[in-house]
């Protein structure tokens, strides 16, 4: 039964304005309000640490949150759900989750910043909520310390600087390994993600285990004839000579010139300029050991580049598969007990990795990592 919105005046607080409100959509729902307005005014959430529970028919397991206060709910549980790549959702997607929300659970739909989507119910609603789930086209998994839900960028569907299609990759990644989605078995838990470019709105070099990045091996192209259009038009020459990071950009006469030896393919003057074009080789790198969590030897990481550049041809993503599929089962072997895989690499040492999966140590893995994924 929906509590009182009158009861709670801090909730009430973060409804002033015209712009959408996370209180406004709970207030919506069966949340118990009270927890939020009780961690609203101790200054800290009222729920305890994360846990997961066993139940049967769920090799995944549920995920839960302790209750730091019981006199207002005991636990709250929650089922992951594996969410298309990219954050495609149809509207009858939508219109299932939300019915199945309300059958099974609170009446609440939450998009996690991991990429998955969480339904809150009760421990003895999980199995016909996933049984109501799978009719739909939808699976669950994520929980534990097995892969968690592959996501993307929106890729080709949406953005002009897509280098490959991350959302049909993380797919085929997401379809090849389910069963590691769905049963724990790993050290510790392993987010992944797939950036179109190096743009990598996602952020998934610095937050992700292993991340897939699209990129590039030839040379920016230059259409000369847009260029002077551009300049014209009062695009700033000087701004984007500036621009490049690696200083790889000279003006001959009224051509621009690349300098071959400096570039690094990073897409800042793609980004300036609507003159300057990706080039046509193009593959996906490996990048691996990403994480935002503190805990670990090693703290906050960015990703370490492991190989710059995977052929990618005619959608077949089988070498990028292998590549990851090799490295999970390595880990998996030779990890410590919660140790991520960045903290893992660190203390073994990229170049064992390499050796180990069978790959060759490349140049350009040495100059920049943390800014150039080539």
């Amino acid at each position: 039964m929906k509590e009182a919105f009158r009861d709670f005046p801090l909730c009430r607080q973060l409804m002033v304005g015209l712009s959408p409100s996370h209180v406004r959509e709970l207030v919506k729902s069966n949340y118990p309000l009270a927890m939020y307005e009780a961690g609203l005014a101790e200054g800290e959430s009222a729920y305890g640490h994360g846990g997961y529970i066993s139940v049967p028919e769920l090799p995944a397991g549920v995920a839960v949150r302790n209750s730091r206060r019981p006199d207002i709910i005991q636990e709250s549980s929650y089922l992951r759900i594996l969410a298309p790549a990219g954050g495609w959702l149809a509207a009858a997607t939508l219109e299932k989750l939300a019915d199945c929300a309300e059958t099974y659970g609170r009446g609440l739909v939450h998009l996690t910043s991991g990429g998955t989507i969480e339904i809150y119910t009760g421990r003895e609603q999980m199995l016909p909520l996933v049984r109501e789930l799978n009719s739909g086209g939808l699976d669950v998994g994520s929980t534990g310390d097995d892969l968690r839900c592959l996501t993307a960028c929106c890729g080709p569907v949406r953005c002009e600087h897509a280098l490959v299609d991350a959302p049909a990759l993380a797919t085929y990644l997401g379809q090849r390994f389910i069963d590691d989605q769905q049963y724990p078995g790993y050290p510790q838990k392993v987010k992944s993600a797939v950036a179109g470019c190096p743009n990598d709105c996602i952020r998934a070099m610095m937050q992700k285990d292993h991340s897939f990045i699209g990129v590039y091996r030839d040379w920016p192209m230059v259409d000369g004839e847009m260029l002077a259009a551009w300049r014209e038009n009062g695009g700033d020459l000087n701004g984007l000579l500036a621009a490049c990071p690696a200083g790889a950009l000279t003006l001959v006469g009224d051509t621009l010139e690349v300098d071959k030896e400096r570039c690094w393919r990073c897409m800042a003057c793609i980004n300036y300029c609507p003159a300057i074009r990706p080039g046509r080789e193009r593959g996906v790198a490996w990048v691996a050991g990403g994480k935002y969590g503190h805990r670990g030897p090693q703290g906050p990481m960015v990703g370490f580049v492991l190989v710059p550049f995977i052929p990618v041809a005619d959608d077949d993503y089988t070498a990028v598969g292998d590549i990851f599929g090799a490295f999970l089962e390595f880990w998996a072997d030779n990890a410590k007990k919660k140790e991520r895989v960045g903290d893992f690499i660190a203390r073994v040492g990229p170049l064992k990795i390499l050796r180990e999966l069978g790959l060759e140590a490349q140049p350009q893995i040495l100059l920049s990592p943390k800014r150039n994924v080539y």
